[in-house]
């Protein structure tokens, strides 16, 4: 009696098995294992949509006809502004899917993974896009200044504040931290670090001041290299701290325990 009422229990599990396609409980039971391959998969999609979507919103004014080129120089700067970003989206995707290929190898516990890899990955990709459309700015920038034509980069992302917010947060975290020891002047340096500016606005055709502008904004993009390694090495030490911490909490010890 009771081997048949385990054959009835065990039917749903028979048929299962049993049909053609049926890759969905195992999809299931390996998705924490496969975390890591699901989100690399994703960030090769995004770099996938950001060509796709980026090239198509670029060439659209050219049968667009709510949208106009200008005529003369005008049109001759839109463009070559619109080859130039044309050129730019593809190094910037590629970054992209390079975060992608690394966080697909991770091999992590699944709070490793997502406090430590994902949040590093970002801060690279965030940092290596910036610097990227900071070079590309220059670039217009250089064109303006040796043709004495408008030539717009068009890299508005860098100004995104919620970017920018995500990708200082290790240093936010160390001012804070620093605040509580009462280091308030480490704190004030750290703002100050992560609030420089060198970037200037462009100056006229073929004078010195345009020349020297167009310099500080390619020193603008190796700054924003440096903050992005600081604020890595910042972000590894904080997790180490954090790290280190949980797991005292876990069998704290004292050293005065044993006297």
């Amino acid at each position: 009696m009771e081997n048949y009422v385990n054959q009835v229990l065990d039917l749903p599990k028979m048929i299962g098995e049993k049909l053609s396609g049926n890759v969905f409980n195992s999809m299931v039971d390996d998705s924490e294992s496969n975390i890591a391959k699901w989100t690399g998969m994703l960030y090769k999609v995004a770099a996938l949509i950001l060509v796709v979507g980026a090239v198509y919103g670029l060439i659209s004014p050219l049968w667009d006809a709510d949208v106009s080129l200008g005529e003369g120089k005008e049109m001759l700067g839109a463009i070559i502004s619109m080859l130039i970003a044309l050129y730019a989206v593809f190094p910037i995707a590629q970054v992209v899917r390079t975060a992608g290929d690394s966080l697909g190898k991770s091999n992590s516990s699944i709070v490793n993974f997502i406090f430590k890899d994902l949040v590093i990955e970002n801060i690279k990709l965030i940092g290596k896009v910036m610097a990227i459309g900071v070079v590309f700015s220059a670039a217009c920038m250089f064109l303006s200044w040796l043709t004495d034509i408008t030539i717009m980069g068009g890299f508005s992302f860098l100004a995104m504040d919620s970017v920018n917010q995500f990708w200082s947060l290790p240093m936010e975290g160390l001012a804070a931290l620093c605040g509580m020891f009462g280091l308030d002047f480490v704190s004030g340096v750290i703002s100050d670090w992560m609030s420089w500016d060198v970037s200037v606005s462009s100056g006229d055709a073929w004078s010195w001041s345009g020349l020297v502008a167009i310099g500080w904004n390619l020193v603008g993009a190796l700054l924003i290299l440096a903050r992005m390694y600081v604020s890595l090495a910042v972000y590894h030490f904080l997790y180490g701290l954090i790290s280190t911490f949980a797991g005292w909490l876990k069998s704290p010890y004292l050293p005065f325990k044993s006297l």
